[in-house]
């Protein structure tokens, strides 16, 4: 096998934004695998939430799990955060979203992922106690 190359980045420099590419020695049927890295923006950051809006999607979540409810969705009123959970039907949960750091942000990420089922009613608790205000 032969050597991995260097990441090729694109970038204003190693601690900003960028994008990096490192391709892989192994080629198959004309496709080379290559590890891909995005930073771009802040996808650890502090966004806002009306008092409330927590405690409502706790709630939302619960119905979910309780079988009410085969789909919730969160939707941010500053749109920090949008998600969207889904029942599907073996014991897990698809859940899409986006983020963004501040409002009116063209860089946003997109997500999905699944989920065990199982963990989500703690989730639900933890969200309506976060959101109760002194």
């Amino acid at each position: 096998m032969g050597k991995k190359s260097e990441p090729v980045i694109f970038s204003g420099g190693p601690e900003g934004d960028h994008v990096a590419m490192e391709a892989l020695p192994k080629v198959v049927s004309g496709w080379r695998t290559a590890n891909i890295a995005v930073l771009c923006g802040a996808w650890h950051y502090a966004g806002q939430f009306m008092v409330g809006e927590l405690a409502k999607f706790g709630k939302e979540i619960e119905y979910l799990c309780e079988g009410l409810k085969p789909r919730v969705e969160f939707k941010s009123v500053e749109h920090y955060l949008n998600i969207v959970l889904v029942r599907d039907g073996k014991g897990h949960m698809r859940v899409e979203g986006e983020a963004r750091e501040r409002l009116g942000a063209k860089t946003a990420l997109e997500f999905e992922f699944d989920v065990d089922g199982a963990t989500l009613a703690e989730v639900a608790r933890a969200l309506m106690e976060a959101d109760q205000h002194e």
